[in-house]
């Protein structure tokens, strides 16, 4: 009997005990899932969607969020935060196996996933790759810049969370459109990583960029028109156009107000360049001003050596990071300038044929020819 009434009190006291502890994981989960919590993660996640998995008869929905890959039962279970595993990308390898099939391979386990296109599988292989990039990497330099808020988003579309820069442009920037700064060229954009490139940022860049975005776009994005204005989902050839309009023509910058008065310019320049004005050097190098021209003291003969007597060191660091750069509109190259400015007085189409005309390099044959 005694046994009897020590075994129901045990089972009463595991019942209660469980579900003590069911309400307190759910209230913990509900916690930690807060609105603002779920608003950052969902700004974290680079790619999401069904995915066949190898060994399951159904299809599995995978999240890349940050430097994680989450494995859910479905978009509802991911939802409610229900999870069937995650994995380190810091362990993780990605590499395409078939038409449609990739392997993520872990030291413990791989994955073999298959997706409905060829272009589908490209397209996750690429952001898994950049998920083990992001693990392998710091965020200690993204860290600092993000500490103002306007780097949060990208100075060109707005996207959250960008992990790259122009150093010499000062911008931060996210990965679409670092790609299209790349290949402007380095006269026109230096692109580097935030968290892959640790030795370039210096305490000084890092304190350069602390303007923020939203400061230097009143100068490279002051006169945007809402219908050129790049949004996170625009297309590469609309990202293409905008990013060579407002940095290669400086087509949206305000205008200095010495604008085309090159000596005024190089004159205002040597004299910010003692102040702590970065953003008003900013604005006399790319309306003009010369990075190198002579200040007339044989003394201090350049901008930066100016800015290194008087001990501006955020301006020698933009300084130096200028001293080639092309400047907007200044672009031999820019065919899109030229060709406006030149009226076209004919079109049409051609034959092209081979040349009856001897090269200048070939030898004449002997005997006349």
């Amino acid at each position: 009997m005694c046994v009897c009434v020590c075994v129901c009190v045990c089972v009463c006291v595991c019942v209660s005990v469980r579900e003590e502890w069911v309400s307190v994981l759910k209230e913990t989960i509900q916690q930690r899932r807060s609105s603002m919590e779920m608003s950052l993660m969902n700004s974290l996640i680079s790619k999401q969607g069904y995915l066949e998995m190898n060994g399951l008869r159904s299809k599995v929905y995978v999240v890349i969020c940050a430097d994680r890959v989450f494995l859910y039962g479905n978009a509802e279970e991911h939802s409610q935060g229900v999870g069937i595993t995650y994995i380190e990308m810091n362990v993780g390898t990605v590499k395409s196996t078939d038409k449609r099939s990739f392997n993520l391979t872990t030291f413990y386990r791989t994955f073999s996933f298959l997706a409905e296109s060829a272009q589908q599988r490209d397209q996750w292989v690429e952001a898994l790759q950049d998920c083990v990039s992001r693990s392998l990497s710091s965020d200690v330099v993204a860290q600092k810049i993000w500490a103002v808020e306007a780097n949060q988003r990208c100075a060109d579309c707005g996207a959250p969370h960008p992990d790259w820069a122009s150093v010499n442009l000062c911008v931060v920037l996210c990965k679409c459109c670092a790609g299209v700064h790349r290949g402007l060229g380095q006269s026109v954009s230096k692109v580097r990583s935030l968290r892959m490139d640790e030795k370039v940022w210096t305490d000084n860049l890092i304190q350069v960029f602390l303007l923020g975005n939203n400061r230097v776009n009143l100068f490279w994005a002051a006169n945007t028109p809402p219908s050129e204005a790049l949004q996170p989902s625009s297309d590469s050839e609309k990202r293409q156009r905008f990013v060579s309009a407002k940095y290669c023509q400086g087509k949206y910058r305000r205008y200095h107000a010495l604008f085309g008065q090159q000596e005024a310019l190089n004159k205002a320049l040597c004299s910010t360049v003692q102040t702590d004005d970065v953003l008003e050097t900013l604005s006399l190098v790319f309306c003009g001003a010369d990075v190198n021209c002579y200040t007339g003291d044989p003394e201090l003969p350049s901008p930066v050596s100016v800015a290194q007597h008087y001990g501006q060191i955020l301006q020698v660091e933009f300084l130096t990071h200028n001293h080639n750069t092309d400047l907007p509109g200044s672009r031999a190259g820019n065919h899109t300038l030229l060709e406006a400015a030149l009226p076209v007085s004919h079109t049409g189409y051609l034959f092209k044929t081979a040349s009856s005309i001897r090269p200048v390099t070939e030898c004449k044959a002997k005997g006349g020819g």
